[in-house]
C-alpha cells in the first residue's frame, strides 16, 4: 500500500521519520512521499530521512520556533494562523501515486494533536483516497492517586474525540503498555525503543501489499485494497505482530549430507507454526489493549517460505479469528517470503467498540 507519510508535532515527526527510515531498508516499499509539520525548530532539525524541503515551521509568532509545551491554546492558534500553509505542505508530497495518507501524531501534546483534526478534515475533503491516523497515547494515568487528572490525560481525551471524527481510522500504539519496569518515555533511549517497536508493526502492515504478485507462490496475494477494506470500518484501530523462527529441512541428493536441497515440508509442522503464530499475534501485547469481541473488521496476513503457507492452516487462522472476535469480516492473505525463515503474522484489527485506555481518556476530557 503506497502511502504519503506526514508527521505533525513533536512526537508524530519522530515517527514519520522512523516510517520513512524503514521504508529505505525494506525490499517491499510503501511510502512515495514524507512531510513533517511542528511548531519547534529543534526537532525539526534533528529528523534524519524526512528531506529538509519537506520539514515545515508554522507558528513562529506564537510558539517562536521552540514549541507549545503540552498548550492546546497556544497550538490550535498557531494551526489556525497558518491552516491553508500546513495543507500547502501536505499537498506538495500527495502524488497520484498514493493509496492514502497517513498522519502521525503524538495525542498528549499541544502542537500535533491540535493541528491534525483541521488537517485531516481538509484533506478529506479534497481527496478521494483515505486519511488515516497514527495516534500515540502517552504513559500516563487517566487519575492520579489523588484523584486528580493530569494535563496531558485531558489533553488526550479530547485528541481522541477530535481526531477520530475526522480521520477514516485511527491506529492507536499505547506507551505505557510497552514501557519496561522503571522506564520513562521522556528517556531518548527508551523513546527510541518505542518508536522501533512501533515502526516495525506499521511498516510490515503496510509493506504487506507490495510484495510480489506471483500467484504461483501464493494463495492469496494481500493488496492494498484489503487493508482499505479493512480500515474502512473506522474508529479506533490495533495491530498484533508475531514472528516464528522455523528450521527449513534439507535433503540430500545421496543420501550422504553433501549437494543439500530443500526438503519436504510436514503439514502438520506447518499447521501447527501458523496455528501458533497468529495466537500469539492477536492474544499477545497489542499496539493498544482492546476488548477483542468489539472488532467489527479484522485482516490476518501470514508471510513466510511459500512452501510454509499451508492452505489449511491459513483458513483455519482466519476461521479462529472470527470466533475469537465474533466479527464476520476477516480478512486474510499470504506474504511470501522465498528466502525467509521466520513465519510471521500480522493482524489488523479495525472499528474496536471497546478500548479501556480510550474510555479512561474520555473521561479525563469529561472532568476537565
Amino acid at each position: 500500500m503506497q502511502l504519503t507519510v506526514c508527521g505533525v508535532g513533536g512526537a508524530g515527526c519522530r515517527i514519520a521519520d522512523r516510517l520513512v527510515a524503514a521504508d529505505a531498508s525494506r525490499s517491499r516499499s510503501f511510502v512515495v512521499d514524507s512531510v513533517a509539520l511542528d511548531t519547534d525548530q529543534r526537532d525539526l532539525s534533528s529528523l534524519e530521512s524526512i528531506p529538509d524541503d519537506r520539514r515545515h515551521l508554522y507558528g513562529v509568532i506564537e510558539a517562536e520556533g521552540a514549541g507549545v509545551e503540552g498548550n492546546r491554546s497556544v497550538g490550535a492558534a498557531a494551526a489556525d494562523s497558518e491552516a491553508t500553509e500546513l495543507a500547502n505542505a501536505v499537498d506538495d508530497a500527495v502524488s497520484s501515486q498514493a493509496d492514502a495518507i497517513l498522519c502521525c501524531v503524538g495525542l498528549a501534546g499541544g502542537s500535533g494533536a491540535t493541528a491534525l483534526p483541521r488537517l485531516a478534515d481538509e484533506l478529506r475533503r479534497v481527496y478521494d483516497i483515505p486519511v488515516y491516523g497514527l495516534g500515540i497515547l502517552p504513559a500516563v494515568a487517566a487519575t492520579t492517586d489523588d484523584g486528580s487528572t493530569p494535563t496531558e490525560a485531558r489533553n488526550t481525551g479530547r485528541a481522541l474525540a477530535n481526531l477520530t471524527a475526522t480521520t477514516d481510522a485511527l491506529l492507536l500504539f499505547d506507551n505505557e503498555l510497552w514501557l519496561g519496569s522503571g522506564d520513562s518515555e521522556t528517556d531518548p533511549d527508551v523513546q527510541a525503543d518505542l518508536n522501533e517497536t512501533l515502526t516495525t508493526r506499521v511498516a510490515a502492515l503496510f509493506a504487506a501489499g507490495e510484495g510480489d504478485h506471483d500467484r504461483q507462490i501464493a494463495e492469496r496475494v494481500v493488496d492494498a485494497s484489503e487493508v482499505q477494506n479493512t480500515l474502512g470500518a473506522g474508529g479506533i484501530a490495533t495491530i498484533g505482530y508475531a514472528g516464528q523462527t522455523i528450521e527449513r529441512p534439507t535433503s540430500s541428493r545421496f543420501g550422504l549430507g553433501i549437494l543439500e536441497q530443500e526438503g519436504e515440508i510436514d503439514d502438520t509442522t506447518a499447521i501447527k507454526a501458523i496455528e501458533t503464530t497468529s495466537r500469539r499475534a492477536v492474544r499477545g501485547k497489542l499496539t493498544v489493549k482492546i476488548d477483542r469481541e468489539s472488532v467489527e473488521r479484522g485482516l490476518l496476513i501470514v508471510g513466510g517460505p511459500p512452501e510454509w503457507l499451508n492452505r489449511r492452516a491459513v483458513s483455519d487462522a482466519r476461521s479462529w479469528l472470527a470466533q475469537e472476535t465474533g466479527s464476520v469480516e476477516i480478512r486474510g492473505g499470504d506474504m511470501p517470503d522465498p528466502d525467509g525463515d521466520t513465519i510471521t503474522m500480522i493482524a489488523l484489527l479495525t472499528g474496536v467498540g471497546s478500548c479501556p485506555r480510550v474510555r479512561a481518556f474520555h473521561a479525563a476530557a469529561d472532568r476537565g
